[in-house]
C-alpha cells in the first residue's frame, strides 16, 4: 500500500509565517448570467476571468486585439499589451484555428495579494492600496472570518452579490475578423464584435483540506503513477450547478493575521503564500518596471486540482475525520488505522482553522 500523507503542504507554509496566522479556503464564484455569446461563427464564454473561444468554422478568424478590451470595474485595458511598442498602423491579429477552442486573456488576478486593515507599506516602500476594491473585498472577508470566529462549529460561511452589489465586475469587448487585414488593404471589413460580461456573485469562506496527488513510484521496469491531481474538500455547499471542466469558481486560501490577511491561489508559489509580487520577488524584468499582465487560468498548478463540495457542518472537525477517515480506508488503510490517523489529522486541522474572535 503507498504511503499515506497526512499532513497538507500548507502545514509548512505556517511556521514561516506568524504563528498566530489561520487558514482558511475562499471559493470565489463568478455570475453565468451574461458570460457566454455565440454566434455562426465562434463561441465565446468568460470563465472566471478568461475568455475561451471556440472557432466553429473550417477557416482560420482573427481578433483584433488593438481594438479588443477587458474593463474590470471602471478601468479599460486592452488586449494588445504591446500597444505602446508598435506603429498605430499597425493591427495586432491573434489567430484562432479552425474548429478549436483558444483562451484570449491577459488579465491578471486582482483577488490574491496582501490586504492589510492599517495601510502601510510593502518591499521598497509600495504602498498597499486602499481603493475602493481593496475596501470592499476586506469588508467582506472580515464579515466571513468574524461569522466563523463567533461560531466554532460552524463549517463554511457565505455571502451573495447582485451585480450592483459587487466589488469585481468584468466586462469583455472582442472584435474579431473572417480573414487577416493587413495596413493599407482596400478590402471592405465586415463588422464582427461582441461583449460578455460576469461578475463575483458568490464568497465562501470554508474548512477544508487537500488530498495530494500520488507520488510517482519508479521501477527498473516503468513508473508507476496514481492519481496526478489533488483533490480538494471543502465542507460546504455549491453556490449554483456549472460545467466542471469549465468552472466559473475561484480557488483560493485566506492566511488570517492580526489585522491583515494573505489571499493566494491553489498551486502558488512561496512568494505568492506570503503575499510578496512577482514584482517584489524580483521575478519581473519588465521594462519601466510594469507588472506583466497573464491569465489567472494558466496559474493552475500542472496537477489539475479537482473540487469536491463535502456539504455544510455543524461539527466541521468531526466532519474532517469522517470523511478523511473515508478516504484512508478507500485508499487501503486497515480500519483501525485510519480511524487512528484521521483523528490526528482533524486534530491537527482544528488548531490550523479554529479562527479567534
Amino acid at each position: 500500500m503507498k504511503k499515506i500523507k497526512t499532513m497538507l503542504v500548507l502545514m509548512a507554509v505556517m511556521f514561516t509565517i506568524n504563528a498566530q496566522a489561520q487558514i482558511q479556503a475562499l471559493l470565489v464564484g463568478y455570475s453565468q448570467t451574461d458570460n457566454v455569446y455565440e454566434d455562426e461563427n465562434i463561441k465565446a464564454e468568460l470563465v472566471c476571468l478568461s475568455l475561451k473561444i471556440t472557432n466553429k468554422t473550417n477557416k482560420p478568424i482573427f481578433v483584433d486585439r488593438e481594438s479588443s478590451f477587458y474593463y474590470v470595474n471602471d478601468d479599460a485595458i486592452c488586449l494588445d499589451e504591446k500597444l505602446d511598442n508598435i506603429s498605430s498602423k499597425h493591427i495586432n491579429y491573434q489567430p484562432l484555428a479552425p474548429k478549436s477552442d483558444t483562451w484570449v486573456s491577459n488579465l491578471k488576478d486582482p483577488i490574491k495579494g496582501k490586504y492589510d486593515a492599517g495601510g502601510g507599506f510593502g518591499k521598497g516602500g509600495k504602498a498597499y492600496r486602499q481603493n475602493d476594491f481593496v475596501l470592499q473585498l476586506m469588508d467582506y472577508m472580515e464579515t466571513m472570518r468574524y461569522e466563523l470566529a463567533n461560531n466554532e462549529k460552524k463549517s463554511c460561511t457565505k455571502i451573495h452579490l447582485t451585480g450592483d452589489e459587487s466589488f469585481l465586475k468584468v466586462k469583455v469587448y472582442i472584435k474579431y475578423d473572417l480573414e487577416k487585414y493587413l495596413p493599407g488593404d482596400d478590402k471592405k471589413r465586415e463588422d464582427h464584435s461582441f461583449t460578455v460580461s460576469t461578475w463575483v456573485s458568490d464568497m465562501i469562506l470554508s474548512k477544508f483540506y487537500i488530498q495530494e496527488q500520488d507520488k510517482i513510484k519508479r521501477t527498473n521496469a516503468v513508473n508507476i503513477q496514481g492519481r496526478m491531481n489533488d483533490i480538494l474538500h471543502v465542507f460546504t455547499d455549491r453556490p449554483f450547478e456549472y460545467d466542471e471542466d469549465i468552472s466559473p469558481i475561484g480557488i483560493y486560501f485566506t492566511l488570517f493575521e492580526k489585522g491583515k490577511f494573505i489571499i493566494y491561489r491553489l498551486g502558488a508559489t512561496k512568494e505568492e503564500k506570503e503575499g510578496k509580487s512577482e514584482e517584489d520577488s524580483g521575478k519581473n524584468k519588465k521594462k519601466g518596471g510594469e507588472e506583466e499582465m497573464k491569465s489567472n487560468f494558466e496559474e493552475r498548478p500542472k496537477g489539475r486540482s479537482k473540487l469536491i463540495w463535502e456539504g455544510e457542518s455543524n461539527n466541521w472537525v468531526q466532519a474532517i475525520e469522517d470523511s478523511y477517515e473515508q478516504y484512508l480506508e478507500e485508499d487501503g488503510m486497515k480500519p483501525k488505522k485510519a480511524r487512528d490517523e484521521a483523528k490526528d489529522f482533524a486534530k491537527k486541522q482544528k488548531d490550523l482553522q479554529t479562527l479567534k474572535p
